[in-house]
């Protein structure tokens, strides 16, 4: 629908929605104007948009005034493992064995994700994403792991504890990409760990069959992806399948790569070559902007350039809290690659702590300042774009984290009125909440056009 053609009849379904700042364009390095307003229609789509003084043609539709905010589009979050908020708190003390390392932080996971039942999943995937709402984010790729009962078996139903996120998503009303994760070995050539036979499905076959199961669940905000879990956890030979299925149903694939130096290490011991390499000769990097390496910290410049028109999905708190390294997000943008933002393991949930820590990182690690952007860019823009539109392009829905005519009304309010937000002057508001702000100030929250906080 365009403002051109709609007709007096949908006007009455049409409400315009107005504030006193707000992001209304995507391409001028996402610019806060004055007296922004959009016109939506009664699917929550916006039909037409703008700042300043409204066309007449919309004088008899409902006016929703937002008051003194900032409105921006709502943020994805492209990596999430939601059972983890569980051990939020618990794994910051040493003990009888010591968790300095990434790999002693995974025990107590593990431990945490063998003691999940059906309604447990669901109702930490619940509390996950009503968090997630209060902090501003409209959509989450849920890379989802925990598959069957703790020895192995599958349920009744296999794709139950899926069944479970999918339920949650709903219920909360954010919007869902489910992440089936593939998860076959402990290790290059190794059997899964014990605490491992729940993530397993045996083999890629069975996966897929389980991928099938899944599609007359979807829809209704919800979507499908797939997640070769890492070099770890998948055989190369199982890649090709996982790429081929996803290239046939037109998916997108996330994986955990290059999260640890050992991870390398041992790939290149073991294949002769980085993870990075596997994945894309493989063919996961074939088909332009649907694949996403997650974290990919510990990648060098051939790395970058094969995963160049892809994604990157960068997650500083759980990066900085497993001591796992710092992207340097500035060298893969010159290399081309899209970068999206993810909660990860949950202990902390803001994609605007996210994007900040995103350049404060690089900045420790470089001694400069000014990272992520290049030449005339506004850094301030390009972490909103992390946190909006690249982490929607990582879900493969372009749409997603923009708030233009054609696109959903799904958009973060946040309250001018806040401390943190209550005396920055517009020309520098998002400045301060994307470089020197959090989450704190969400006030309100719309997906499709229902307030949903």
């Amino acid at each position: 629908m365009t403002a051109e053609s709609t007709s007096t009849a949908a006007l009455e379904e049409v409400r315009v929605f107005t504030a006193a700042t707000g992001v209304v364009d995507t391409t001028d390095g996402r610019s806060v104007h004055p007296d922004p307003w959009w016109a939506v229609d009664g699917s929550g789509r916006v039909v037409d948009t703008g700042h300043g003084e409204r066309p007449a043609r919309w004088d008899g539709a409902l006016v929703r005034d937002l008051g003194r905010s900032l409105v921006v589009p709502g943020m994805i979050n492209a990596h999430s493992h939601a059972f983890q908020r569980a051990i939020r708190g618990r794994t910051h003390r040493r003990g009888a064995h010591d968790p300095s390392s990434f790999w002693s932080w995974r025990t107590q996971m593990y431990t945490a994700a063998n003691a999940l039942t059906p309604a447990r999943i669901y109702e930490d995937t619940r509390a996950c994403y009503r968090e997630m709402l209060a902090a501003g984010i409209t959509c989450v790729g849920e890379f989802h792991y925990v598959h069957h009962q703790p020895d192995g078996r599958p349920y009744d139903d296999p794709n139950e504890l899926s069944m479970q996120v999918i339920a949650a998503a709903r219920d909360v009303g954010i919007k869902l990409v489910l992440l089936e994760v593939l998860y076959l070995a402990s290790g290059i050539g190794e059997p899964p760990l014990p605490e491992q036979r729940r993530f397993c499905d045996g083999d890629v076959d069975a996966y897929l069959a389980r991928c099938d199961a899944l599609r007359p669940h979807l829809g209704g905000g919800v979507r499908l992806g797939l997640a070769p879990h890492s070099v770890r956890a998948v055989p190369a030979r199982a890649l090709a399948a996982v790429a081929d299925y996803a290239a046939h149903h037109d998916l997108v694939v996330h994986a955990h790569v290059s999260e640890q130096v050992a991870e390398n290490e041992a790939c290149r011991a073991a294949l002769g070559r980085s993870p990075v390499a596997v994945f894309h000769e493989a063919g996961l990097c074939d088909r332009p902007r649907t694949f996403t390496a997650v974290h990919a910290i510990h990648v060098d410049d051939a790395d970058r350039t094969m995963l160049a028109s892809q994604h990157v999905c960068a997650c500083p708190t759980t990066e900085a809290d497993l001591g796992d390294g710092t992207i340097l997000a500035g060298a893969l943008r010159r290399a081309g690659v899209t970068v999206a933002l993810g909660s990860d393991s949950n202990s902390i949930i803001d994609l605007v702590t996210e994007a900040r820590s995103l350049e404060l990182h690089e900045r420790l690690a470089t001694q400069r300042r000014l990272c992520v952007a290049h030449g005339d860019e506004r850094p301030a823009g390009v972490l909103l774009d992390a946190a909006t539109v690249g982490g929607g392009s990582a879900l493969g829905d372009a749409a997603l984290g923009r708030l233009g005519v054609g696109d959903s009304f799904d958009a973060v309010v946040f309250d001018r009125g806040h401390r943190a937000l209550a005396d920055v002057d517009d020309a520098h508001l998002l400045d301060a909440l994307m470089l020197a702000g959090s989450a704190a100030p969400v006030r309100e929250v719309f997906i499709d056009g229902s307030e949903r906080l």
